[in-house]
């Protein structure tokens, strides 16, 4: 493995206070390596042709969707209008709300799917983030790298079940990639670069966990 791919993330169970919302324990990520600043120097050249292909997908995902989820669309505002960028975009560290919205895909699927709210997970290392799906049985684990003043590339992988995450780019690893945006006040998209075709566009709605719940 190339040294400087590796992006070592590790997952942990611990038990958390304040944690009504949840009723139990949360994983964190810990990290044991700082990545590089830039993400440039990371990614693999596959991956940067999937990632530059990510702007280019909103048309093809949109498209499937309208105009039978019109009404759905709408309801989403800012989160699935791909012209939304806001400044200001760094995620505070802490416990975050997560929603996924699947666009396009098969055709014995419905083109709009959204799924019921897990939680994620943002650590802070230093000047470097860590993001985490802290539930379900496919999680993104991965780092965040700044680009800009209106996003986050995001590099990681997928982990299944309790397994611990593989790093970015190790030999058998599904690399995790896509861009974080910031929509609207305290409002975030992940928009995930496809690995599959089950969706033509995977997004998640991204929203801190109430103050009084976060963990302490």
């Amino acid at each position: 493995m190339r040294c400087r791919n590796v992006l070592a993330l590790s997952s942990a169970l611990v038990l958390l206070a304040g944690c009504a919302t949840t009723g139990g324990a949360r994983p964190v990520v810990t990290s044991e390596i700082v990545p590089d600043k830039s993400w440039q120097g990371v990614i693999l050249p596959p991956d940067s042709t999937r990632l530059a292909a990510l702007p280019a997908a909103w048309g093809p995902a949109l498209a499937a969707v309208r105009p039978r989820f019109a009404a759905a669309l709408a309801k989403e505002g800012a989160l699935l209008d791909p012209s939304v960028a806001l400044d200001h975009v760094a995620l505070p560290p802490g416990s975050y709300t997560c929603r996924v919205v699947k666009l396009g895909g098969p055709r014995r699927l419905p083109a709009y799917r959204t799924y019921p709210p897990f939680f994620c997970y943002v650590r802070g290392e230093g000047a470097a983030l860590s993001f985490m799906k802290q539930t379900g049985d496919e999680r993104p684990v991965g780092w965040l790298y700044p680009d800009g003043d209106t996003r986050y590339v995001f590099l990681g992988a997928y982990a299944r079940g309790r397994v611990t995450p593989p790093s970015y780019g190790a030999p058998g690893a599904r690399n995790a990639l896509g861009t974080i945006e910031r929509v609207a006040p305290f409002r975030w998209r992940l928009t995930l670069a496809p690995v599959d075709d089950s969706a033509l566009l995977t997004v998640y709605e991204v929203t801190p966990v109430p103050l009084e719940q976060q963990a302490k």
